[in-house]
């Protein structure tokens, strides 16, 4: 599968989420902000239809223990699995490890969000084909909250993919998608 076929279908799995589980972005929907890993189990919902049955997707999968591993360390050393992937359990190496995301809700300051580097690391390790950071950028914007959602993508091969995290939506598409949230959500 290439890469662009992956980010195609990420990108759709992404719009699906922000649309149909908005209340799980938005600030004030409870007493606490979304956690990477809720946001990761809606985005593994909506992806796990675009792959064939082939592939599993998980949230959270231990190897025997590799969670421990310092391979698996980002940010500042915290010990954190990936935040989902695409792969066939029980097998090892880039045709059997497709995907690693590591997402970022809104911890710009949070020494211990992934980056794409940490990413990179744990790619290398375990052979994915391709990595992702998405940081989500969740931010408090009156009642509704508002999403600016950027990635960064490596391959195993060739490493970044670009130097620096780009926006998964153009401004018109992302004006789009808070329309519709708008009219969905608020009234």
């Amino acid at each position: 599968m290439l890469l662009h076929d992956v980010q195609a279908r990420v990108r759709i799995a992404m719009t699906s989420t922000l649309i149909n589980e908005w209340g799980l972005f938005t600030p004030r929907t409870g007493t606490s902000a979304p956690s990477e890993r809720s946001i990761a189990f809606h985005l593994g919902w909506s992806l796990r239809p675009m792959f064939d049955e082939s592939w599993d997707m998980d949230c959270d999968y231990e190897r025997s223990g590799a969670a421990q591993e310092k391979s698996l360390a980002f940010g500042s050393g915290v010990h954190r699995a990936p935040d989902l992937i695409v792969h066939r359990r029980g097998r090892l190496g880039p045709e059997d490890n497709l995907l690693l995301v590591a997402l970022s809700a809104d911890f710009a300051s949070d020494t211990d969000s992934p980056d794409i580097n940490a990413v990179r690391a744990v790619q290398l390790r375990y052979g994915y084909r391709y990595g992702v950071w998405v940081d989500l950028q969740l931010q408090e914007d009156g009642l509704e909250g508002r999403v600016k959602p950027r990635w960064q993508w490596t391959t195993l091969e060739e490493g970044h993919v670009t130097a620096e995290p780009e926006p998964v939506y153009n401004t018109a598409e992302m004006n789009s998608i808070t329309n519709q949230l708008r009219l969905l959500y608020v009234g």
